[in-house]
């Protein structure tokens, strides 16, 4: 059957919402290298996710913004500390920006009854002489592990980014909390609860970190045009940043939008009795709603429920990072706690638009398919 419910739709703002920015463009001719729209879009960033300026550079993908804060906070590797340690379940997005910034990736394994990684959860017998950066992840846009992983860092001097991908509303809904020692990337991509288009940012405390970060992203420039440390192109255009500042504009209404969404989909999900099956915002961000399986079995015929009824759904960290084909090509071992869980957790059809019927039509599918109804 014809997929009629994708499992998201994004929605970025109309046409006219950005003209009066992209007509300032016609005057200044800047389009890109950090130019006014850029500069405002980073101002109000900041204020909003952190509570104070010069907290945040922007990006032209959450990929890139990554490798930046990676490059700026860790550097290349070097004296042997070649590895980077990254949780098997993320994004692939995660350890290519680690094998582009020069790190070998090594996965590990989830603790059991757990989906991100803690300082306390590092593998036992791990080598750390060999670690030069630890990339932890929060998954769905959970809220960073600031305070664990910047005490993790300054106890190992191991540097550590956290992929903080989908956690805009994670720090919009505590300015300040996920700021800190520890650098914090952000995805401002389309399939996000904030979006540019395509973009991204750095978060972080340290204001030199910032700057080396905007160079890195700089072919290495900063203040001349000379190429000082390593780099490559990941700036944010100034027609993205005029979608960015446009999105922030209509802000309450998104939000508003995307809270109605949330509680049409808990009232449909305890009409069928599947209220503690789903995992929803604000627990995650507003662009995920997520089915637990019991088993992947489960997991696989509710999918093949839904998909019979026109209904897409994903696993959208696959099997994990370690079980794609190129990661296995290169070595990377089986780890069974990851796969465990990600088989179990499907992502369903959200966007800030979806109405009470599709919702209800999911719910219907989605108990139909499910083993426990």
């Amino acid at each position: 059957m014809k997929t009629t419910l994708p499992v998201y739709r994004p929605v970025l703002p109309p046409v006219e919402s950005l003209l009066p920015y992209l007509a300032g463009l016609d005057a200044s001719r800047i389009y890109t290298n950090r130019g006014t729209l850029n500069e405002q879009l980073e101002s109000r960033l900041a204020l909003l996710l952190a509570g104070r300026a010069e907290t945040l550079v922007t990006a032209a993908s959450g990929t890139a913004a990554l490798q930046a804060a990676i490059l700026a906070h860790a550097g290349r590797p070097r004296g042997g500390r070649t590895l980077a340690l990254i949780p098997g379940y993320t994004f692939v997005a995660t350890a290519f920006a680690a094998l582009a910034a020069g790190y070998e990736p090594l996965f590990c394994d989830l603790a059991p009854a757990s989906w991100r990684l803690r300082p306390d959860d590092l593998p036992p017998g791990l080598h750390t002489e060999h670690l030069g950066l630890v990339l932890p992840v929060a998954p769905f846009g959970e809220m960073p592990l600031q305070d664990d992983w910047s005490a993790f860092q300054a106890r190992t001097g191991i540097p550590v980014v956290i992929d903080a991908a989908a956690s805009f509303e994670a720090a919009l809904a505590a300015p300040g909390a996920a700021v800190g020692a520890v650098p914090v990337a952000l995805s401002f991509h389309a399939t996000k609860s904030f979006s540019t288009g395509e973009g991204g940012a750095v978060l972080w405390a340290d204001r030199e970190g910032l700057v080396r970060a905007a160079q890195a992203m700089n072919f290495g420039m900063i203040y001349t045009r000379e190429s000082r440390t390593a780099g490559f192109n990941g700036k944010l255009s100034e027609y993205h940043a005029a979608i960015g500042l446009a999105w922030l504009d209509g802000l309450d209404r998104r939000i508003a939008a995307r809270r109605r969404v949330a509680a049409d989909y808990r009232a449909a999900a305890a009409a069928h009795g599947l209220a503690d099956r789903l995992i929803l915002p604000p627990e995650i961000a507003s662009c995920y709603a997520l089915f637990r399986a019991d088993t992947r079995a489960e997991a696989d015929a509710v999918a093949a429920a839904l998909a019979a009824a026109g209904i897409e759904t994903r696993r959208w960290y696959g099997l994990g990072v370690q079980a794609e084909s190129y990661f296995r090509a290169h070595g990377a071992a089986p780890l069974p706690e990851t796969e465990r869980l990600a088989a179990r957790i499907l992502g369903l059809p959200i966007a800030e638009d979806i109405g009470a019927a599709d919702i209800a039509r999911i719910l219907r599918a989605l108990a139909t398919g499910d083993a426990h109804e």
